[in-house]
């Protein structure tokens, strides 16, 4: 009997290994894309969650703004004050604070209001 020899084929190990590189590479780039997109997309619907509570959150501080301003008018005031519902007590003289600008000539260094006028250009 004659043994055969096997055979194995030589392979180039270099080449094999910058393949298996690349295609590691291409594959992590591929499921990073794919995980941003949905980060996105999932990113995306909670703005327009967020913008949609916004917008029903300014229609209620409208809705109390126009209440606030009905309940404290002057005549809804005066009808609670007839209704019993408010009371209300004077204010005592020496609790009062007056504040007046002074009548004298203000120095350089005093704050000043200005008004800045617009030039036409």
């Amino acid at each position: 009997m004659q043994r055969q020899r096997k055979q194995f084929n030589a392979i180039n190990a270099a080449s094999l290994a910058r393949w298996i590189v690349i295609t590691a590479f291409v594959a992590v780039t591929g499921l990073i894309y794919v995980y941003v997109t949905v980060q996105l997309y999932h990113l995306g619907d909670r703005k327009k969650e967020l913008e949609r509570q916004l917008v029903n959150v300014r229609a209620e501080n409208d809705v109390a703004q126009v209440q606030i301003a009905a309940l404290t008018s002057r005549s809804a005031l005066q009808r609670r004050l007839k209704e019993g519902y408010l009371k209300m007590i004077p204010i005592a003289e020496q609790s009062i604070v007056r504040l007046n600008t002074p009548a004298g000539v203000p120095s350089e260094d005093a704050i000043q209001p200005v008004v800045n006028q617009r030039s036409g250009r």
